[in-house]
């Protein structure tokens, strides 16, 4: 009776290690971004008349991809990845001011832009995965790569009016810009996973203010009075992500 036991033992302990242990798969996502930032309290001002400025934030479209590393231990994976993700907002804004304090005039300049800034992001998720349907959420962190500014601006003073003119620029960062180059937060959502196809929906909340004062390394002598600074106002990243990742064993 104990040698059969003694055969089974091992038998029984190698199955449940091997049960154990983690697999590993790596994928290729790709997806599409809902992307938009908060818009600051500060962004709305009615003072005193002729002083007024207001902005308004809506979303853009774009894209992302990447390869996603996967550690699965039974119900729970972890799922780092590397993607290349482009995010963004379309902001207006308005501003009637004072041309000059000498000359008494009133203006206003108005703006449209569209801005695009590029990121290499890094999520790190938990998963639980039960019968294909999935929750997850984790941090990540992301480095700013380039990106564009487009859009169009009028101008008015007492004497003459200029624009409506397009423009067509790049994204600063870095310490001598508005932007800085290093974003963090936390992604969360929901999936479905069936054989190596995993579909998710997820959403980034950026928990980093992505506006800083910039480095001057001269005086700048401003006679306008009621100009608001919408570059310096508090904004946040936030992304709606739809994403697909094909994985293969390894």
């Amino acid at each position: 009776m104990k040698r059969p036991l003694l055969i089974l033992l091992p038998l029984l302990l190698s199955t449940a290690v091997a049960s154990a242990q983690p697999t590993f798969r790596l994928g290729v996502r790709g997806g599409i971004n809902r992307a938009t930032s908060t818009l600051a309290a500060a962004s709305n001002s009615t003072t005193s008349y002729p002083f007024s400025y207001s902005a308004t934030k809506s979303a853009i479209h774009a894209w992302q991809a990447g390869a996603v590393l996967e550690v699965a231990f039974r119900h729970f994976s972890l799922q780092p990845a590397l993607i290349f993700s482009q995010k963004g907002e379309q902001l207006s804004t308005y501003t009637v001011t004072y041309y000059s304090r000498y000359s008494r005039g009133i203006g206003s300049e108005e703006t449209c832009a569209t801005s695009r800034p590029n990121w290499l992001e890094v999520p790190v998720n938990v998963v639980y995965t039960l019968h294909g349907f999935q929750v997850f959420a984790g941090p990540y962190v992301a480095l700013a790569v380039g990106g564009r500014k487009r859009g169009t601006s009028l101008s008015t003073s007492p004497y003459a009016k200029y624009g409506p003119s397009d423009f067509d620029e790049k994204i600063a960062f870095g310490s001598k810009s508005a932007n800085r180059r290093l974003d963090a937060g936390i992604n969360f959502g929901l999936g479905y996973q069936r054989g190596p196809l995993q579909l998710q929906l997820g959403y980034g909340l950026g928990l980093r203010n992505m506006h800083q004062p910039p480095e001057i390394n001269y005086i700048i002598i401003d006679y306008s009075d009621g100009h608001h600074d919408f570059s310096a106002d508090a904004a946040y990243a936030r992304v709606m992500q739809l994403t697909g990742t094909y994985f293969f064993k390894l």
